[in-house]
């Protein structure tokens, strides 16, 4: 068997979903469109910042020639949780075991594999690479690339993770598949509660729920809003992209919820010690960003539940030691909308010395004592 036909067997047997073959060639054709989105303040801050090392494999492996891709599936079903307490939701792609750790297990032993049928080298990157993972796939025929800027699989749909190796050993190369298959379709683009989708395959990841859950900076009260009730991740645009529908569920068992629950209890979430966060959250891709952050976002989504159960959660939040959670919790009980906040704002704010902190307070109670 060729190099590549002993490869494809071999990620079979490592239960990877899809592997495709592609040259190592710079991606010129997007460096306009990477240029555009960091003059336009479009890049989410999580990418690597030196364009000419997304673009040209080169700058990272001197004399690589081919670069091998690879996707796994993580679309699971599952029945719905209970309806009991206020519950947020996670983004099917921390349902399991954090997905980094995953694939950089199955890339490392497809190196080695690589390694022991032609000698040279390799490196290996799992969403944490320079290069853009999306382009890679393209260009390796493992999908076409969606309105909502996902890569869509002909059997994964777009419900997979990316990862690739640069290599200096020669492998006969794949095919991309031509074009896009979206047409007319724009539903991605609608569904989107933020507009973060703006335009045919054009994407403000500044705007993205799923940044915004992962960011430590300050959210806008607009975007807050409009992040319901997601404490990480967010799936909307490509759970009603039609090439989604009728996807079968992967079979392996590494991304099923075993960590924590797909809606979790938000009480449990802002109650957990840290030890607890570690042995839950912190085993998925959810818990790179600590327990702090997670916890805001939870606060966020009781501030969107628009329970009146959640003010008893808010009041003690509202004066917690950390600021982050102070301020999410002062804006959630203005959110809510129900005038029996009010005596939780006016408590907080004789207490609050933090002035910003002091300003989202006075806004949520003008907004409050405004209502009929």
């Amino acid at each position: 068997m060729s190099i590549k036909q002993q490869l494809i067997h071999y990620a079979n047997t490592l239960q990877i979903d899809t592997i495709g073959f592609c040259s190592a060639e710079p991606f010129e054709q997007v460096r306009e469109i990477l240029q555009s989105r960091a003059t336009n303040g479009y890049l989410s801050g999580f990418e690597e910042p030196d364009i000419e090392k997304r673009i040209d494999p080169k700058k990272t492996l001197k004399d690589v020639k081919t670069i091998i891709v690879i996707g796994m599936g993580y679309h699971k079903i599952i029945e719905s949780c209970p309806s009991e307490g206020l519950r947020g939701r996670l983004s099917k792609s921390a349902w399991g075991v954090d997905y980094h750790s995953i694939m950089k297990d199955k890339l490392y032993q497809l190196g080695l594999y690589l390694l022991q049928i032609s000698p040279g080298h390799y490196e290996a990157f799992a969403d944490t690479g320079p290069l853009v993972d999306r382009e890679v796939a393209k260009r390796a025929g493992l999908g076409w690339q969606g309105k909502h800027c996902g890569i869509i699989s002909p059997t994964l749909g777009s419900w997979f993770f990316i990862g690739y190796i640069l290599t200096d050993i020669e492998i006969e190369k794949d095919e991309p598949l031509e074009g896009s298959r979206c047409g007319s379709c724009t539903r991605c683009q609608k569904a989107c509660p933020t507009n973060a989708l703006q335009g045919d395959y054009a994407l403000n990841s500044k705007r993205c729920i799923s940044y915004l859950t992962q960011v430590k900076e300050d959210i806008s009260p607009e975007l807050m809003e409009k992040m319901g009730l997601q404490i990480y991740g967010c799936d909307i645009c490509q759970s009603v992209c039609p090439y989604n529908q009728g996807i079968s569920p992967v079979t392996h068992p590494y991304f099923v919820p075993e960590c924590v629950e797909p809606d979790p209890i938000l009480e449990d979430l802002l109650e957990m010690s840290n030890q607890q966060f570690k042995n839950t959250y912190g085993l998925t891709a959810a818990g790179w960003r600590g327990k702090k952050t997670l916890q805001r976002n939870g606060i966020i989504a009781l501030g969107n539940s628009k329970d009146i159960y959640a003010l008893d959660l808010l009041a003690k939040y509202i004066i917690d030691a950390r600021p982050i959670i102070r301020k999410a919790a002062a804006w959630a009980v203005g959110n809510l909308g129900f005038k029996e906040g009010i005596p939780i704002l006016i408590e907080s704010q004789n207490k609050e010395e933090d002035m910003d902190i002091h300003k989202v307070i006075s806004q949520a109670l003008v907004d409050l004592q405004s209502k009929p």
